[in-house]
């Protein structure tokens, strides 16, 4: 009975951040999951998202299901620390549960979730690979992990970043190196691939290694040590990199400074999450790093308190939501042009097709935003929404 009103009360948290972030809207990079748009990832995580876009409440189910999913894989951590005494399994808990990066990506419908719940199951299985029953089982359990490994890849990009932990636990394993070759080199293979079949993604794929190129090299390495330090609200990062070292787990210390090395050549706000199973991973290798326990757990609620109090929430909609719930609401039918740049979010939002504006598609529009200046508009029977953040126009 403890057990399943300790699994309520997470759930409860899980289902609260799901909803803060549902109260702004659908942002760009969700849309394109949500649309199923053919880039930047593969296309299994947007397929299956998009399989109930005409279910009602779509958007706040699926951040409700990535929140739980994030928040509730402390069972996961709970059991790869199963050999922890019973206080340091707890710190650890409490570790995740307040780290920054499950308090702020809870909810987002972002691939990074995914992946690095795919991490964590990568570095149970590293800890787990050199167990005996692991052994007797290997030829079974060689083909479920390729199997694993080609979905992760198939979600999104960055699970090769965990490359050097799936080469560990085939190695561990003792897998015929023939078959670990295979198991590991195909899924990349056909992921690369895809890349290559996919102009969108390729295109992608060149955007992102090069975003970051003119900026110094001592900005780019301060920004990833700051997501670092975030993903575990400092007290886990730190615990959980001297985890690492202490306990010489190098293929977890290989997957970190790759992970590092994207931050610095791709950031992103939501890809601190990456470091985050790296770091329990460190923690469990070698507990000697929760020696205090009870005074990192304390410290761990303190820095998630403040980094809650002083960070900017967002309890407004989009202008996106805002402006297409006006324009959904025509009985017209038509397109909705837009000018200026806009994401997929407005997409999403829209009942009707959305075209960047031109004069010449006036004839055929019900409504048309103006994110920077379209004049003329009124001209072509158009007349302008009031008390509304955007300018927008729509047909008489």
């Amino acid at each position: 009975m403890r057990r399943f009103l300790v699994l309520i009360g997470i759930e409860g948290y899980a289902v609260l951040l799901a909803l803060y972030r549902g109260l702004g809207g659908v942002h760009t990079d969700e849309a394109k999951y949500l649309l199923d748009i053919p880039y930047p990832h593969p296309p299994l995580a947007r397929f299956i998202l998009n399989l109930t876009e005409s279910l009602p409440y779509n958007e706040l189910r699926w951040r409700i299901i990535f929140a739980s999913l994030l928040v509730q894989a402390v069972w996961l951590v709970v059991c790869m620390a199963k050999k922890m005494s019973p206080e340091n399994r707890l710190t650890l808990c409490g570790l995740w549960i307040f780290s920054a990066s499950v308090m702020f990506q809870s909810g987002t419908i972002m691939m990074a979730v995914l992946t690095a719940l795919q991490g964590l199951i990568f570095v149970w299985l590293l800890l787990d690979a050199g167990n005996t029953k692991y052994e007797i089982r290997n030829t079974n359990i060689a083909g479920w992990v390729a199997l694993f490994w080609l979905a992760s890849l198939f979600t999104a990009y960055q699970a090769v970043l965990y490359l050097p932990i799936v080469i560990a636990i085939f190695w561990k394993a003792k897998i015929n190196p023939i078959h670990s070759v295979l198991a590991i080199g195909i899924p990349i293979l056909l992921a690369a691939m895809y890349v290559a079949s996919n102009p969108l993604a390729a295109a992608s794929f060149i955007k992102a290694g090069g975003q970051n190129t003119g900026l110094p090299l001592f900005d780019l390495i301060q920004v990833s040590l700051m997501s670092w330090l975030w993903a575990g609200s400092a007290v886990l990062s730190v615990a959980g990199l001297i985890g690492m070292l202490k306990s010489k787990q190098w293929a977890m210390l290989f997957s970190f400074v790759l992970v590092f090395a994207f931050h610095i050549t791709s950031y992103r706000a939501y890809y601190p999450i990456l470091f985050l199973p790296l770091l329990v991973g460190g923690v469990i290798a070698c507990p000697w790093v929760l020696r205090k326990s009870a005074l990192l757990l304390a410290m761990q609620i303190v820095i998630a308190v403040y980094v809650f109090a002083h960070t900017e929430l967002a309890f407004y909609e989009t202008g996106a939501r805002t402006v297409m719930r006006q324009v959904n609401q025509l009985p017209r039918q038509g397109t909705v042009l837009i000018a200026g740049g806009f994401g997929h979010g407005w997409q999403y939002e829209s009942r009707s097709p959305i075209l960047r504006y031109r004069p010449s598609l006036l004839s055929k529009a019900k409504a048309v935003v103006c994110l920077e200046e379209c004049p003329g508009v009124s001209g072509y029977g158009f007349y302008q929404i009031e008390n509304i953040p955007q300018e927008v126009w729509i047909r008489k």
